[in-house]
């Protein structure tokens, strides 16, 4: 009985043990189904991704090439000086960056455009409609409306701006812009409205009067309008353009960046500040505050010294607050702290590129710095905008300026001359101060023989006439960049590499379903036989 008890406990071990080894393989065998299914599904999204990349690259391709516009442009009938052109039985309209779109249902017996004070018009009208480009104004009668001027127009009822200038459609989304693409690629449909010409509507019951002297103004007698928008407080009879050219405006209390209303007050020692090829910045003498465009710097940190106005040898404007040393960064709209305020006493200007304090000499220069990356080659990663230590500030002296400073000029310690140059990086001059090599040299620049001057300069440091001085970088504004150009670059790679491998699985599956084929053809052979 013990043996027989013995036997049937060995039989029920071996039963359990056997259920524990195929448990295991059944677990086992289920993890590597599941390993297998996600890297089967992570291959097919894969794919999916590829195909509808290429998918929207071939329907670009394809809408870039619809419309003919270059045919359009070259035989069709233009309206005036406006941006309208007649062909072939249909009115298209001009919006720069997004190209031809046609106005639909259009009367082309009826259609004229609006006459403007500018060299083009765009803004339309027919027996039953008011066009802005090609955007249909419902609320505008077309037998009644006229040009108020300045971009406003009216109909006696209701009055809108309409610019001449055309912006990227804020109401069209970026995937509806991509799916009206694909739709537009493969069908009749619309071209997508990625471009308009902005247009506002003025909520005002009283007749408009465009304001002379003053582009995209006007007024109902009350209110001041800059593109369709209010200026809150603003008194028309000493409104001016601070300096004539850019979109800051200031009357007799009140200062302002387009329609905005800038949270400070006018002292009359307002100006627009720059480098050579940078941004444009309001800034305030008295107070020296600091704006760009209706983005106020820090106040707490003012007043601002701003340094290197006109300058050629920066990237970016340099301004030196009470406790640091500040620059915007354009690429993260922002201001940027670059270090603590190092200079001693009372900053003077030298020249756009070169100023002092109480005991030193500094001066600005500018560089930038590429990089290599594997799937997008050599691109820019940084522009750089250094403020150099020269040397102390005795025993310099200004020798004479070079065309009247805007060249550069010669200065002199010691026996050493010395030329600071103001043609700057855009003239493809690198440096900003060069030691002068010979007496030669130094008549040759005060001479008037000079005419092709950037050519001169550069073949003087080429024959190593003018020795370019390296001082000491203290400080310096640095701007990252995270260009688009790049992404493209990049990512063109990955896109031409993914239409390579699209096409070799399309090659090898026509490849297996011709085998299968002849190899069905073969056994029908066969059997008919």
């Amino acid at each position: 009985m013990v043996f027989i008890d013995y036997i049937k406990n060995l039989k029920k071990i071996k039963r359990i043990n056997i259920m524990k080894l195929s448990d295991l393989d059944n677990d086992f065998n289920f993890k590597k189904k599941k390993a297998l299914n996600f890297s089967f599904i992570a291959k097919i999204i894969s794919i999916i991704f590829i195909i509808f990349v290429l998918f929207l690259l071939i329907s670009l391709f394809l809408s870039m090439g619809k419309g003919n516009s270059y045919e359009i442009e070259t035989n069709g009938e233009k309206y005036k000086k406006s941006e309208f052109i007649k062909y072939q039985g249909k009115i298209y309209v001009s919006i720069p960056s997004g190209g031809l779109y046609v106005l639909e249902n259009v009367d082309i017996n009826t259609f004229k455009t609006l006459d403007t004070n500018y060299y083009k018009g765009v803004v339309g009208v027919d027996k039953n409609n008011v066009y802005f480009g090609n955007i249909i104004i419902p609320d505008l009668d077309p037998n009644k409306i006229y040009s108020v001027g300045n971009d406003y127009y009216s109909d006696g009822t209701n009055t809108y701006f309409c610019s001449p200038n055309s912006t990227i459609n804020k109401d069209l989304s970026s995937f509806m812009e991509v799916m009206q693409t694909i739709m537009y690629s493969f069908s009749s449909d619309k071209k997508p409205q990625s471009y308009i010409y902005p247009y506002k509507k003025i909520e005002t019951d009283k007749k408009l009067r465009a304001v002379e002297g003053f582009q995209f103004f006007a007024t109902d007698g009350e209110k001041v309008y800059y593109e369709g928008e209010v200026l809150e407080n603003a008194d028309l009879n000493t409104l001016k353009n601070i300096d004539g050219y850019d979109e800051y405006f200031a009357d007799k209390s009140n200062i302002y960046y387009k329609s905005k209303l800038l949270p400070i007050k006018n002292t009359g020692k307002l100006k627009i500040v720059s480098s050579q090829q940078g941004d444009k910045f309001l800034y305030d003498e008295e107070n020296g505050y600091v704006f760009i465009e209706n983005y106020s710097f820090d106040k707490e940190k003012a007043p601002y010294k701003v340094i290197g106005v006109d300058g050629g040898h920066l990237y970016n404007l340099i301004f030196v607050g009470k406790d640091g040393v500040y620059f915007y960064d354009n690429q993260e709209k922002k201001q940027k702290r670059i270090g603590d305020n190092i200079f001693i006493g009372n900053i003077e200007e030298i020249n756009s590129n070169i100023f002092s304090d109480d005991e030193n000499i500094y001066y600005l220069n500018a560089y930038e710095v590429w990089r290599h990356s594997r799937n997008a080659g050599t691109i820019l990663d940084t522009r750089n905008t250094a403020i150099y230590y020269l040397d102390k500030k005795i025993s310099w002296e200004k020798v004479a300026d070079i065309q009247d400073g805007r060249i550069g000029a010669i200065w002199k310690k010691g026996n050493k001359y010395y030329y600071f140059d103001n043609l700057g990086i855009f003239q493809l001059i690198n440096d900003t101060i060069y030691e002068i090599s010979d007496k030669e040299t130094i008549d040759y620049l005060l001479s008037d023989d000079i005419k092709n001057v950037v050519n001169t300069i550069g073949k003087l440091i080429e024959n190593k006439k003018l020795i370019a001085i390296n001082g000491e970088e203290k400080l310096t504004a640095t701007v990252k960049y995270n260009s688009s150009f790049t992404f493209i670059i990049k990512y063109g790679r990955i896109i031409l590499f993914s239409v390579i491998f699209i096409v070799a699985i399309l090659s090898k599956l026509f490849k297996k379903y011709k085998e299968i084929k002849e190899n069905r053809e073969t056994k029908d052979n066969n059997y008919k036989w």
